[in-house]
Order: structure tokens, then C-alpha cells, then sequence
């Protein structure tokens, strides 16, 4: 209740950041909460928030990159909270959503700065979702630009894609057991077009 009348109240950026801070920390790495008529918080403060929490659990930031419109990034969103594996998710990885690429209409929803990290971490022409490894201190492990090709992942649909999205899980995720890994093949593997 407390929380919820602070999101009401809030009017200043510095608090927007906080409680981002403080809901990333509370929610195991996820935040989309925003304060109402408030804009969304900056990708700045939302990675920051990240790697604080990343830092204090020995865990991978995993940044995707995604917008409404996108089926694929609901999709990737669907699996990193699905009940069979969002635990695994959330032991391995802190999450972090940024919005990108909006249409005019919901050029609001963008995180601020967004646009600009994901052309920083290589996804300027890779199209979305688009994800991004990084360690507790901030230097990139990988990113979905892991095809053969070189081209983006996107969301793993196809044999070929999620057999290198499970290697991406291999490098940056080395201490998730096999059973686990063998969970996450198995919730891809439904959605997987043959």
C-alpha cells in the first residue's frame, strides 16, 4: 500500500529512479513500474539498477531490447517469466527491459537514452528483440548477434536458434545446472517451428 501511494506521489525523476532502483531490487532484477503520467525511466538509471542488483547477487544483467509492437520481444518476455523457468531466469540473470523503437503514437513508452545503449552494444541494424550480456561491472559478455551469419537471434524460434541461444546460456550463465538448462531447451523446444 505504501509503495503504491509513492508511485502516486512521485513527480521528480530522482524518485522515478529510486523506486526503479528499489522495485528492480524487490522484483529479482524486473521493473516496468513507473510512476502514473511520469515518463518511463531512463535506460541510464534502469541498467544502473541492474548492475547494483547483479553486483549484490553474482548474477548476469541480461538488457533486452524490445517495443510494443514487437511479437517476438512478448514472446522473449513470455519465457523469462513463465512459471517453468522464471526462477531459473531470476537465479541466473537480473533482467532488464528497455523499450526502443516505438511508433509515434507510443514514442512515450521509450526509455530515454535507449536507443542510443543499443547501438553502443552492436544492435543498430539487428531489429528486436535484441539482447545483451553484461557482468556485474558493466562489460559485455555477448549478445544476440551470436548467428552463424552473424545476424541477430531475435527470439529463439527455430532448431537453429535456439541451439545458439543455449550456447549464449552456456557462456554467460556457467553455473546453471544442467537441469536447468535442460528446463529452459524444454519451454523453447514447445514454441520451436520445425
Amino acid at each position: 500500500m505504501q509503495m503504491a501511494r509513492a508511485f502516486k506521489a512521485v513527480a521528480r525523476p530522482a524518485t522515478v529512479a529510486l523506486l526503479t532502483a528499489a522495485c528492480v531490487s524487490v522484483l529479482g532484477g524486473e521493473c516496468r513500474a513507473q510512476a502514473a503520467g511520469a515518463p518511463p525511466p531512463s535506460a541510464d538509471a534502469l541498467v544502473s539498477a541492474g548492475l547494483k542488483s547483479a553486483q549484490a547477487g553474482g548474477r548476469v544483467v541480461l538488457i533486452e531490447f524490445g517495443a510494443s509492437w514487437c511479437t517476438w520481444c512478448r514472446s522473449f518476455e513470455a519465457f523469462v517469466h513463465a512459471p517453468e523457468v522464471r526462477q531459473i531466469i531470476a537465479s541466473n540473470y537480473v533482467v532488464v527491459n528497455l523499450t526502443v523503437q516505438e511508433r509515434d503514437d507510443k514514442k512515450a513508452l521509450e526509455n530515454a537514452g535507449g536507443q542510443q545503449k543499443m547501438n553502443a552494444w552492436g544492435g543498430e541494424k539487428s531489429g528486436l528483440p535484441y539482447y545483451v550480456f553484461l557482468d556485474a561491472a558493466g562489460r559485455k559478455l555477448a549478445d544476440s548477434n551470436a548467428m552463424p551469419d552473424g545476424s541477430n537471434i531475435g527470439f529463439p524460434a527455430t532448431p537453429q536458434e535456439l541451439q545458439v541461444f543455449v550456447a549464449l546460456i552456456d557462456k554467460t550463465a556457467p553455473k546453471m545446472s544442467k537441469a536447468d538448462r535442460s528446463t529452459i531447451v524444454d519451454y523453447l523446444n514447445k514454441i520451436i517451428k520445425p
